[in-house]
């Protein structure tokens, strides 16, 4: 696996294991935004300077961990450009996730609003 895949997992883990102890305290949100921002740059580094790990990145959606799926999902969808076929895959993982989570919904909503092509996938 390439090392730059390997850190947006291991950033996506951990800012899981942030998110379950709670941001209450200062210094978990401040490493928690600081972890996004990274995945975001990651993400952005794939798409416009290394783009030859975009399918490795692409198969970060059915990793075992979820986070790392929403993550990924969410950076092919907002950062990056894929094909309908991932596009759609990415989508899914959103979609099932909003199952159980009321701000999912929210952005999944908001997403077919802006971009209502993406509806015409499902």
């Amino acid at each position: 696996m390439e090392s730059i895949i390997k850190r947006y997992i291991d950033y996506a883990i951990e800012l899981e294991q942030i998110n379950q102890v709670g941001l209450s305290h200062g210094n978990n949100l401040r490493r928690n935004n600081k972890l996004a921002d990274k995945l975001r740059v990651i993400a952005k580094n794939i798409e416009f300077e290394t783009p030859k790990y975009k399918n490795a990145f692409a198969e970060l959606l059915t990793h075992e961990n979820q986070n790392v799926k929403l993550w990924c999902a969410h950076h092919m969808l907002e950062v990056m450009n894929y094909d309908d076929k991932d596009r759609k895959n990415a989508l899914l993982v959103i979609k099932d996730y909003s199952i159980n989570s009321y701000g999912e919904k929210i952005w999944l909503e908001d997403w077919f609003t802006n971009n209502p092509d993406d509806k015409l996938l499902f």
